[in-house]
């Protein structure tokens, strides 16, 4: 029935809008973490400690018209800052942070929200459809 698929198609996006948030989420909030140096695939340091790895969300449509997410890695994974009084900084002074624009973040953020709210209106429309077919009906 087309107002199913409409609603699988809605859900399949707000929960994409959902996972998008959430991944740029983390980015924000692991701004100043210890990243891995670039170009290296390690994922935690000398002491064990995980290094943060910057994500980017990647939607895609389905074969049956819903939306799929899935992580990229932001590449390079870090860049280099001098902050010669962070503990884990090299002999020049550098340090290795992850590879996140807060600018870029808070655009994802408000185009998520963006894409959840337009989710939302499809699967109330389609409700209300559903609705009035069932009343005519009955």
């Amino acid at each position: 029935m087309a107002i199913t698929n409409g609603i699988y198609s809605a859900l399949s996006g707000a929960t994409a809008a959902t996972r998008r948030f959430d991944n740029s989420a983390s980015n924000v909030a692991n701004l100043e973490s210890v990243a891995a140096p670039r170009g290296s695939t390690e994922t935690t340091d000398a002491e064990g400690n995980s290094l943060f790895r910057p994500q980017r969300s990647i939607d895609s449509t389905t074969t049956t018209g819903g939306v799929r997410s899935s992580q990229q890695l932001v590449d390079p994974v870090s860049v280099q800052r001098y902050d010669p009084d962070a503990p884990d900084a090299d002999a020049d002074g550098l340090v290795n942070r992850p590879n996140v624009s807060i600018e870029r973040e808070v655009v994802d953020q408000i185009a998520a929200q963006k894409q959840f709210e337009a989710n939302l209106a499809t699967i109330r429309t389609a409700d209300e459809l559903f609705e009035s077919t069932l009343d005519i009906l009955g």
